[in-house]
């Protein structure tokens, strides 16, 4: 069973890391803390980690609008 977890790709996992949100928006890292600190991003923070809900974060992504930060 852990083998399963260890083999989990990005795809089928329900959290996103600040670095693949990076990797999907094609921005730099402090583009990506900016949108995690900002209001209407929906981000998850364990300790000193960001998790990024997956489903909130595409529905985040595909709303249209502008950013300012």
């Amino acid at each position: 069973m852990s083998d399963q977890i260890s083999n989990t790709s990005a795809e089928q996992r329900e959290m996103l890391t600040i670095k693949e949100v990076k990797e999907v928006m094609k921005i730099g890292t402090n583009a990506a803390y900016n949108l995690v600190h900002s209001k209407s991003f929906p981000v998850i923070k364990v300790g000193h980690s960001y998790r990024i809900p997956k489903e909130s974060f595409y529905a985040w992504l595909t709303q249209s609008r502008t950013v300012n930060f």
